[in-house]
């Protein structure tokens, strides 16, 4: 019966042994370095690893993934209460090359903006991408870094195009006004190409870098005596912008009448 007894000891032994050699094995890691940190930005999926203990976060960033020529990028950068005081950097690339850097001191608990000025550019085959780090200030060493890739867009500017008509003939006078806007909705002060062209895609009318004043461009254009029948296009460009707006020429003939008055004679 000791045998027994100092047998089955020797098996609850071994038993636990071996469940705390697989609960060690099965234990999570903490994360040491920038690289397993990373997430995929092409797949927009999380590719760290499953098992792995993650750190509390420690600071958020959020800004546009749309980016504009000419115009101001804000990135908002906010610390967590568990981040430690450090020095945040922002910096916006052109095709791996940096166009503009900025940077902030934060406390924890804390956000603050930083500007970045995007350079003119019209390209829309120019990859930018924005990258985010965080140093500390005791000592500079950098606590994270973060890289993503943004979308470049050309339309800077809310154009509005109106005619003093929809559909017009050879007796009239288009007369046209441009409103223009940028995306802090402050009037666009510079210059823009105006064209007018008929449905064979022929340019009738233009005119090359037309001021602006307060945003508003305005022009008149007669209308030809024998004007093409169908859709003409008023085409606004500005610094690389394009926008159009359809209007109906057509043959018709303002009817004619005549207006008799009969009065009754005067006592």
């Amino acid at each position: 019966m000791l045998l027994l007894s100092s047998t089955s000891s020797t098996m609850q032994q071994i038993t636990l042994f071996l469940s705390l050699l697989l609960s060690i094995r099965a234990q999570r890691r903490v994360i040491g370095d920038n690289s397993e940190q990373a997430i995929s930005q092409l797949a927009d999926i999380d590719v760290r690893e499953e098992r792995v203990y993650r750190r509390p976060a420690t600071y958020l960033i959020i800004a546009s993934k749309i980016v504009r020529p000419s115009s101001i990028y804000q990135v908002i950068v906010s610390l967590l209460g568990e981040a430690e005081p450090m020095r945040v950097k922002a910096s916006l690339s052109r095709d791996g090359v940096e166009v503009h850097g900025a940077d902030t001191h934060l406390n924890p608990l804390q956000s603050r903006p930083v500007l970045l000025q995007v350079p003119p550019g019209y390209n829309v085959a120019n990859q930018y991408k924005l990258r985010i780090e965080g140093y500390s200030r005791y000592g500079g060493a950098m606590i994270f870094s973060n890289e993503t890739a943004l979308h470049f867009s050309d339309k800077f500017l809310s154009i509005t195009i109106s005619t003093n008509k929809v559909v017009f003939t050879a007796i009239h006078t288009m007369k046209i006004r441009v409103i223009m806007l940028k995306t802090d909705l402050l009037p666009y002060d510079d210059v823009a190409d105006l064209f007018i062209i008929d449905p064979d895609g022929f340019v009738i009318r233009k005119w090359n870098s037309k001021q602006l004043n307060n945003g508003i461009m305005t022009a008149d254009f007669q209308v030809p005596d024998f004007p093409k029948v169908g859709f003409w296009t008023i085409r606004v460009s500005a610094q690389g912008q394009i926008e159009e707006q359809r209007v109906k020429v057509e043959k018709y003939y303002v009817p004619m009448f005549e207006v008799f008055l009969r009065m009754p004679s005067f006592h």
